[in-house]
């Protein structure tokens, strides 16, 4: 028996076979064959589905990453485009500033020119004092004339490293778009990839719901009898109470969040019966009388014990209680899955999973610790069946 499986889905891919109504197969039957052959598939789903979800998770992250990368070089193309127009105003303001000098010093060229300043800057020398005078002089004309000279270079100089400056942020923003294109061209791959396993996990969820839309179903059948005696008005109180009893025990096992609200209301209305009649409910356990004559069957088999999470063949959880219904696997060719039965030194239970190696009078009882199974080991047990599906 694949005892520790994460989906037994062995009813499930049977409904599948059969549309119309949930039924029980014939272990020898081909549709049996086809739920062994593809019940590891479905098993898989789980574990699919949970690879695809951390790919998911790492996608996202590599998005986010690339998101603010990308943010981060927006920034800085923002920056640069805004240094650009700072130093390209710079070099306007430096262009009208060498325009100015030229004209400053192109004005003195003319006046010199008009006012034949060149002789009377001779006039100027010769009328000196002195030598020392007259070295005098030419220091103060030089100083006229270099000062000119040095405007100009300042101002080229000033205009050059403005233009190198510019042309290095150019490059820059050159760069940065370079990488904006790069980065976006990632993001887009990951995007993609990520669109990719999407549309495979909403297959696998598809796949996953159509499988517990048809738990639903099933759930919803073994739980229509206490709900059909709650329903009656003509149910006596102690088969109202029974009815109760019994969809308290099932809920634990029960996957459906709509089943169990169904059974939570059924039970309810039924609280509600017992609480507004005259009659008083019933003490005993409702779960059955083991030495009642009116039992359908009883065996003599070998029990073994398994554990693990997961469904069970018919779609259920399966529970372990002492004190309520607990779950077991059968041979559904010896006892139908769906029965409630009571097992020896065991307690009452669902007939409600299957495994391979589960043939003839053979069963197999949930434990809820490998430790618990090592303990029960094989035994000789008797097993009676208290009420086959739809009677309980």
């Amino acid at each position: 028996m694949t005892k520790k499986a994460l989906l037994s889905v062995g009813m499930i891919l049977l409904l599948l076979f059969n549309n119309s109504n949930i039924v029980f197969a014939d272990p020898n039957s081909s549709d049996t064959q086809a739920i062994q052959e593809n019940k590891v598939k479905y098993e898989q789903l789980d574990d699919e589905t949970m690879e695809l979800d951390a790919e998911i998770g790492k996608l996202n992250i590599e998005i986010d990453n690339l998101n603010n990368q990308l943010a981060k070089n927006n920034s800085e193309i923002e920056d640069t485009e805004n240094e650009i127009i700072t130093i390209n105003h710079k070099i306007e303001e430096a262009k009208l500033e060498i325009e100015e000098t030229q004209k400053t010093i192109d004005g003195r060229v003319r006046s010199m020119y008009k006012s034949n300043m060149a002789t009377d800057m001779i006039v100027y020398l010769v009328t000196s004092e002195n030598i020392f005078d007259m070295l005098d002089r030419v220091q103060a004309i030089s100083r006229i004339i270099s000062v000119d000279k040095q405007m100009i270079i300042e101002i080229n100089e000033k205009k050059e490293t403005l233009d190198k400056n510019a042309k290095e942020i150019e490059k820059k923003q050159s760069d940065l778009k370079k990488l904006k294109k790069s980065i976006e061209s990632s993001l887009g791959k990951v995007n993609n990839k990520k669109e990719e396993q999407q549309k495979l996990l909403d297959d696998l969820n598809s796949r996953k719901d159509e499988i517990m839309s048809i738990i639903e179903a099933n759930e919803e059948k073994l739980i229509s009898h206490p709900l059909s005696i709650i329903n009656s008005d003509s149910a006596s109180i102690s088969e109202v109470q029974d009815a109760v009893n019994t969809l308290q025990y099932m809920l634990p096992q029960l996957n459906s969040d709509y089943v169990i609200g169904l059974a939570n209301d059924a039970i309810a209305l039924g609280n509600e019966k017992i609480a507004l009649s005259e009659t008083p409910p019933p003490t005993s356990n409702s779960l059955g009388d083991v030495s009642n004559s009116n039992n359908l069957a009883t065996y003599s088999m070998t029990a073994t014990a398994y554990t693990g999470n997961g469904f069970t063949a018919t779609g259920l959880k399966p529970v372990r209680d002492p004190n309520g219904l607990s779950t077991i696997a059968v041979d559904p060719s010896v006892i139908p899955l769906g029965s409630k039965v009571h097992v020896e030194g065991y307690g009452y239970a669902i007939a409600s999973d299957t495994g391979g190696a589960i043939k003839g009078n053979k069963i197999d009882l949930y434990m809820n610790s490998e430790a618990e199974c090592l303990s029960f080991g094989r035994r000789t047990v008797t097993v009676t069946i208290i009420a086959y599906p739809g009677q309980w």
